[in-house]
Order: C-alpha cells, then structure tokens, then sequence
C-alpha cells in the first residue's frame, strides 16, 4: 500500500510539471538520499530513516544499471537492544520520459541486507546476519536543470529466505521509500526530449539554421543575429532580380510570339501554294478528263469514292473506268486519266495501304481468268508506281470470276463484274 500510494502521488506530480527526457548512453550517476525503511511485519524491527547514495550508468538512453547502499539505525520494537541494518542492492531502471524537466523510474534488481547488533546483545536476542532477494522500484525524476535532479523512489523487497534470527515466518516483504538529490555528468546528461545536433543552446526542434558552425553567437532561433542593413540590402537585390527575370521573361515572350507569327505566316503561304498547286492539278486532270469522253459526273463520282476510301479504314472502291484492251491486261487510255485521280489521292494520303484487286467474268477458262485477272491488277499497280506512289503500300491479287457482283448470264452483269477494285488495308 505504501508502495502504491508512492507510485500515484509521482504521477500527480508528473502531471503538474513540464515535460522529460531520458539521459543519454554513457551518462554517469551519483546521488545522496535518505531512505525509510518499513521492515517486514515478522522482523519486529522498528521502521526508522537513514542514510545512502548511489552511483549508476546509462548503458543507452534512458537504460541505466545502478548499485545503491544506505544504513538504517533501527532498534527492536519491543526490547532495547539497537540493530544496524546496511541494504545494499544492484538495480537496471528504465527512464520514460514525461516532459522536459520529469522522468518515470521503472525497474528491478538484487538486494542484499546485513544485519548487525549496535550493543550489547540480551539473549536470546541477536540481530546477527543477514538476508537477500529480488528488488522491484518505481519512482520519478524532477530536473532542477541538466545536472541537478529530485530523485524519490519506491522500493518493494522480497525476502523469500527471511534472516532466521530476527524472522520466524517462510518470507515477508521489505517497503522503502527514498529522496534525495541526484547529479549527472556526461556529454548526453540533458534532460531535453530533443537534441541540440549543433551544439549552439538551440534544441533542434526550434532550431531555424541547424548546422551552425561551433563559436558562433546565434538568436534564440538558432540563427545568427542579423542587421537590418544587410537585411534591406538582401531584400534590394532580390527585387532586382525579380524584376531583371521578369523583363527577360517579357522579351522572350515577345521573341516567342514574333517567332510563332512568323511560323505561322509562313505556314499559311506555304498551305496556299500548296492549296493552288493541288487545285492546279486538279484542273488540268479534269481537262484532260474531259477531252477523253469522260464527264464532270463521273469525276466527282470517282473524288467521292476517292475521299471514303481515304477517310475510312476497311473501306473498298470500284475505279469506274478502269479498261482493258478485250482479252489483255492493258489499259486503255481514258483509264489513265482515272489512275492519275487516284494517284494523286494516294500521294496526298502517304499512311494508306492498298490491295489492288482485279476481277473477271466467267467467259473463258479458269486458269486464263485467274492469270488475266491478276495480270490486270499488276497493271494498274505499275501505273500508280510510276505516279509517284510507293510499291510497297500496294499489293494485288487476281480473283477471277469467283466474287461476282452481278449475275454472269447477262452481259450488263458480265461488264460489272469486269472490274478493278482498291480495298484499304490500313
């Protein structure tokens, strides 16, 4: 209970005061208390005060492994003889920081206690000897600064081989309560939760300029002190190189604009050229056309199918017009005319793909229709190739009379299936 009532009273504490931290590894304790002891209830010792200090080591931050010693002038409770008891005890505590300037002690070890008779010893009272076991502690540390800390303590003992001359019960417990001053020493003594990486006073967390080269006089930033001088010259030179950015963005903006329109204009001049070329073409295409028979009606016809087959994937065209001589693959004059059309549409379109299909009715045998037919196709693959437009976006294949798309036993059917088909591929 007392223990207990030790334990809670520090944590009302804890929570009054400011923040803690634990010490660093390698920070060496040393501390002076004085130390009530409450003797187990079979020891018939009276509960007396004395004195005691310790000495430990932060093996890490916050790990401390610490030996303590005290003595207590006691006597019995019931007789007058006198008794010393001397408690020495080996201990690791945990130190868990609660703010800057408080720590909560947690931890355990070995205590050992030596009993000696202070007097004359009255039969069958002797006091002589001793008694050992495991220790629990809890306790908190308050900082007076980086060196200087309150200590208080709570310790439970228990003694499971009690000392057989003072005790007549198979174990019983050891209370003890201390408080005293305790002083740190080492390069990571500090209490402070945060370090101060630079070394200038600054706790890192509110440090503005870490890194601050050793020596040197800073602010309570962290910064060194700065005159309004230098200031106002920083501030000038940062004006004048916004402003210097700003005009040189300004002109290579206007240099951007003058460029774009320029592009621009030249763009257009050259559409238009090419536009005129085109249209150029075009017209003496349409006169020649005309001086050929072939009307301004099957022109536009052709163009029209011409424009699907370059706007629409898949697609595929009959070329009306496309002649031979009776019985060979070569093309008739006014049929040159047409292909120099589509020539023109597949230059303008360099991405299409075609297959140059030819067709035939089923006069003949099969083997001369199937042979003609692809004779014809490579005909008008030849032509175009001599316009301009690359063999190897052109194939061809012969079909003979097997894709009609009309009745042969006509002979209007048999001249619509004589014909020159362009099928896109791409």
């Amino acid at each position: 209970m007392k223990l207990r009532g030790l334990v809670l009273s520090g944590l009302l504490a804890a929570l009054v005061a400011p923040v803690a931290s634990a010490q660093g590894g390698g920070t060496v304790e040393f501390g002076l208390f004085a130390r009530k002891n409450w003797f187990g209830e079979s020891y018939g010792l009276k509960d007396k005060v004395g004195p005691g200090a310790r000495l430990g080591f932060f093996l890490i931050r916050g790990i401390e492994i610490e030996a303590s010693g005290s003595y207590t002038p006691t006597s019995y409770q019931f007789a007058i003889p006198r008794v010393g008891v001397m408690n020495l005890a080996g201990q690791l505590v945990g130190h868990v920081p609660m703010g800057d300037h408080v720590a909560f002690l947690l931890g355990g070890g070995y205590v050992y206690n030596k009993y000696t008779n202070r007097g004359d010893a009255v039969t069958p009272l002797d006091a002589d000897g001793d008694d050992k076991g495991p220790r629990a502690l809890a306790g908190f540390r308050f900082g007076l600064g980086d060196v200087v800390s309150v200590r208080v303590d709570g310790t439970a003992d228990y003694m499971s081989d009690p000392h057989d001359k003072l005790s007549n019960a198979d174990k019983d417990w050891h209370w003890g309560f201390q408080a005293g001053l305790s002083w740190l020493f080492g390069a990571n003594r500090g209490m402070s939760r945060v370090p101060d990486t630079d070394r200038d006073g600054i706790r890192d967390d509110v440090d503005q300029c870490p890194g601050t080269p050793a020596g040197t006089e800073v602010t309570p930033n962290g910064c060194p002190p700065v005159n309004t001088d230098s200031i106002a010259a920083a501030e000038r030179a940062a004006a004048e190189r916004a402003a210097a950015e700003r005009a040189a963005a300004e002109r290579a903006a206007a240099e951007r604009a003058r460029a774009d329109s320029i592009a621009a204009a030249e763009r257009a001049r050259a559409d238009s050229i090419v536009a005129a070329e085109r249209a150029a073409a075009m017209a003496e295409r349409d006169s020649i056309a005309r001086a050929a028979g072939i009307s301004a009606a099957q022109i536009q016809a052709l163009r029209d199918s011409l424009r699907k087959l370059s706007e629409n994937a898949n697609s595929n065209i009959v070329l009306p017009g496309v002649n031979f001589a009776t019985g060979t693959a070569t093309l008739t004059q006014s049929s040159r005319y047409i292909l120099d059309e589509v020539a023109a549409t597949l230059n303008e379109n360099p991405n299409i793909r075609v297959e140059v299909a030819g067709h035939t009715d089923n006069t003949g045998g099969r083997a001369l229709n199937e042979r003609l037919s692809l004779q014809r196709a490579d005909a008008v693959k030849n032509y175009l190739v001599s316009k301009g437009v690359s063999a190897d976006r052109m194939t061809t294949a012969g079909y003979a009379w097997d894709r009609p798309v009309a009745p042969n036993t006509t002979r209007a059917g048999r001249a619509l299936n004589r014909r020159t088909e362009l099928v896109r591929q791409q």
